[in-house]
């Protein structure tokens, strides 16, 4: 006990010294996830605002009565500027004055959907969707009106709007358990991901340190002591294990308060099943350990490893989802990603604060962590002792 006491205190004054070290652990992730919460705010934000519409409509159209009638009550799309001429919208389209306006000829004898040609695609898209979509319905109510003042007075009501508002309304709701008081926000949605990717850059600190003992001497002058291997690796476990949960109370804290106060963001809430939490966590803590000793173990240099590590938590956050949700990546991807420990950790927490999920949930992931942890650590060790 007092060997690995000491060597945990050896440890400690090695991490302590390294302030970039520090930096990347703690203060990195935590900027992170504020610039692409908000940056995923502001574009959802302007996705939901309503998109100004051209209208070249001709007088009296029936048609066209309907469509402006829409699109005021889309919440999608507003009226720009209405009653011009054909020209007019395409002329004003080509300036960049408005991004798509509608044209609608006269005597209802077609449609026309026309677009800033400089919007990104993903964009266009949903627009065109939207507007072909509104558009259709108006032709759809348009026509069913028609058929209405055709057919049977007394078995149809005599005012088809009357008709139409006594449809049933559609809601919007969330599939969440119904004992669950969480809302999904771009809080819970991105801490689960940032916690991840700031445990699994311990591979930094903790691969520098293997490096300084080699390239120092001290692990020579240690080896002149009866301390088991097992007693060194240990200490750097449990160490860094405790750096993991700091940097989880520190990204707990952020959603917790930083976000609300700064952003007015709803504060994270962390679901009901206090045990499944902290396994969770244990469990991806001591992934990240792993990890990084394996890196530490298998590399000769400082920036064999700083580099290697640095670029493979890079690639494995992108496709586990820490930027990005996973269901809009490619196919293969997703495939891939099934065999990241960051995704499993992810899928914890994310099983954890967005569906309220309880203990046999988060199991099986736990125990696929705490396999890589395992190997993780038998191939560090195997390492460690070839390389002596």
């Amino acid at each position: 006990m007092l060997k690995l006491l000491a060597a945990f205190r050896k440890e400690f004054l090695i991490l302590v010294r390294d302030i970039p070290g520090l930096l990347i652990v703690f203060l990195m992730p935590l900027m992170l996830i504020m610039i692409v919460t908000l940056a995923q705010e502001k574009a959802l934000k302007n996705q939901s605002e309503p998109v100004a519409l051209l209208l070249s409509i001709p007088p009296g159209s029936t048609l066209g009565a309907q469509i402006r009638n829409d699109i005021r009550n889309s919440g999608f799309f507003t009226i720009g500027r209405d009653s011009l001429s054909p020209g007019e919208v395409v002329f004003a389209l080509a300036r960049g004055q408005s991004v798509a306006g509608i044209i609608l000829y006269p005597c209802d004898t077609s449609i026309t959907l026309v677009m800033d040609p400089t919007l990104h695609e993903a964009f266009q898209n949903s627009i065109r969707n939207s507007a072909l979509f509104l558009l259709k319905g108006a032709e759809a109510t348009v026509a069913m009106k028609k058929l209405l003042a055709m057919y049977s007075p007394v078995a149809i009501p005599a005012d088809p709007d009357a008709f139409f508002l006594s449809l049933p309304p559609i809601r919007q709701t969330f599939a969440i358990k119904d004992r669950s008081f969480i809302i999904p926000t771009p809080v819970q949605n991105n801490i689960p991901g940032f916690i991840l990717f700031a445990m699994f850059f311990i591979v930094i600190p903790i691969s520098g340190s293997l490096i300084s003992e080699k390239n120092e001497g001290s692990f020579l002058r240690l080896k002149t002591l009866p301390v088991p291997v097992i007693t060194v690796l240990g200490s750097k476990v449990i160490l860094y294990i405790l750096v993991c949960l700091m940097q989880f109370l520190l990204m707990f804290l952020a959603g917790l308060f930083l976000f609300h106060a700064l952003f007015d963001f709803p504060p994270l809430k962390m679901g009901s099943d206090p045990a499944a939490l902290v396994i969770s966590t244990l469990t991806a803590a001591l992934a990240a350990v792993g990890f990084g000793i394996l890196v530490g173990t298998g590399s000769k240099s400082h920036g064999q490893a700083a580099l290697f590590g640095s670029v493979m938590v890079l690639i494995l956050g992108i496709i586990s989802g820490c930027f990005f949700p996973i269901h809009i990546m490619p196919e293969v991807i997703q495939s891939v990603s099934r065999f990241s420990p960051i995704r499993w950790g992810i899928d914890n927490y994310l099983e954890l604060f967005i569906r309220d999920g309880r203990l046999p949930d988060i199991l099986l992931r736990s125990l696929w962590l705490l396999l890589f942890f395992i190997f993780a650590l038998l191939g560090g060790m195997i390492f460690f002792i070839r390389r002596k």
